[in-house]
């Protein structure tokens, strides 16, 4: 690792620190079984039913398992998924057994040991996942493609096609299928969320579902989205454009990341995928230079890549729920007003609700809208009916907004004394 920042080296050691297993080359789970690399999208691969707690940071009165399953690509060629399920001690009921949410997590990395199974706190703890099994839901949540497993059952390496918001909204929908299968006792019915990449998957599925419904479907909610990286013009811009090279290439053999990016740009991506970089490090090895050339957005694979993939303006089967902070400097406000508008204007049957949170930025959006967000899928599965048509709110906060914490100021760390817990 010589030759890195020392930022970037201390954001590498924190981020490989909190992997529950070195390398998921050295974990069997994530190997494609050889005799079913041709199964249909949604089949089970494998599943661990019982995983061992001990190594994870997840809330007492948890428990894990993991599951690996087929999924699509952009492309729509197969592509073996990993994912986890956590399970809540006190579960709730549905006529037909234990209601199910899939969470579609934000950004994790690019790098197949990014995983978020193979996170010890599952990548977003209590921002999300942890918060929605405490509340006696079954959370089903993918990696990703890409993710977990890298190779595909002939070895062949598999790219994570980062923001191919449809891709990922397979992954998403076909993860709960296959736990459906390794668990009769989930039920059919379930809801999708997501944050930041996950909230443009999550939107990806209510699109998805207005083309190819699947059974059991009762809405989506998508925060701080992810929508078309061609609305975006903030210092976020050139990064996704970066990071998304390489998935755009496995789409599009015939491109060139060279076309885009600058020979800079282009030693720094390298670096990061050599590094197997997360969010975090990549975030810092990826700032504060000439990553992309000036008119990287005119590129006609970009142009394509961002057609396919965009959010907005598209039939969705609603409802969906949109919750945006209005201090967002990730996923911009004026990018997801155009997704909304779009949408809205298309479409005005659509079940459609968006709530803008004042001086709220990007992460801090989960956390300051959960209320809102845990009484909409009780809605869902209790049934309660949604007017057609598209709705906007802003919400007020109940303190003046400059009081409140505004970013995440903690991290989990492993309890080794008693005096460590409350």
């Amino acid at each position: 690792m010589s030759g890195l920042p020392s930022p970037v080296l201390k954001a590498l050691e924190f981020e490989k620190a909190n992997l529950v297993k070195g390398s998921v080359f050295d974990d069997p789970f994530y190997r494609c079984p050889p005799d079913r690399s041709q199964a249909a999208p949604g089949t089970l691969l494998a599943v661990e039913e019982y995983v061992d707690p001990v190594p994870y940071l997840i809330p007492a009165g948890t428990a894990l398992s993991r599951i690996l399953y087929q999924s699509r690509r952009l492309d729509e060629s197969l592509v073996p998924v990993s994912g986890y399920v956590l399970w809540p001690y006190a579960a709730r009921s549905q006529p037909d057994g234990y209601p199910v949410v899939a969470w579609a997590h934000a950004t994790s990395g690019v790098d197949a040991n990014i995983a978020p199974s193979n996170h010890k706190n599952l990548w977003q703890h209590f921002l999300g996942p942890y918060q929605l099994a405490l509340q006696g839901y079954v959370v089903v949540a993918t990696d990703y493609a890409g993710l977990g497993v890298a190779e595909t059952a002939s070895g062949e390496p598999i790219v994570h096609e980062y923001l191919a918001s449809p891709s990922q909204a397979n992954d998403v929908v076909y993860s709960v299928r296959a736990a459906q299968v390794a668990f009769p006792e989930l039920s059919k019915t379930f809801v999708v969320i997501g944050h930041s990449q996950g909230g443009g998957a999550a939107w990806a599925v209510a699109q998805r579902e207005a083309r190819t419904p699947m059974t059991g479907y009762l809405g989506a909610i998508a925060i701080s989205p992810y929508t078309n990286f061609l609305n975006e013009e903030g210092i976020s811009s050139p990064v996704m454009g970066a990071a998304m090279c390489r998935g755009i290439a496995s789409s599009f053999p015939d491109f060139d990341p060279g076309e885009i990016l600058t020979p800079e740009g282009e030693r720094r991506v390298a670096l990061a995928f050599l590094h197997g970089a997360g969010a975090a490090a990549a975030m810092t090895l990826l700032s504060r230079t000439q990553l992309v050339k000036s008119n990287w957005k005119q590129n006609p694979h970009i142009q394509r890549h961002a057609y396919l993939t965009g959010n907005g303006g598209k039939a969705i089967k609603g409802p969906l729920l949109v919750i945006h902070g209005e201090s967002d400097m990730v996923n911009s406000c004026a990018a997801v007003q155009i997704a909304v508008e779009k949408t809205a204007e298309a479409f005005p049957l659509s079940q459609l609700e968006c709530i803008w949170l004042p001086c709220v930025r990007h992460g801090a959006a989960l956390g300051a809208s959960q209320r809102l967000w845990m009484d909409w899928i009780a809605d869902r599965f209790a049934g309660v009916e949604v007017k057609p048509g598209y709705q906007a709110s802003q919400l007020t906060s109940a303190r003046p907004a400059e009081v409140y914490q505004s970013d995440q100021t903690w991290f989990l760390e492993a309890a080794s004394q008693f005096y460590h817990t409350p």
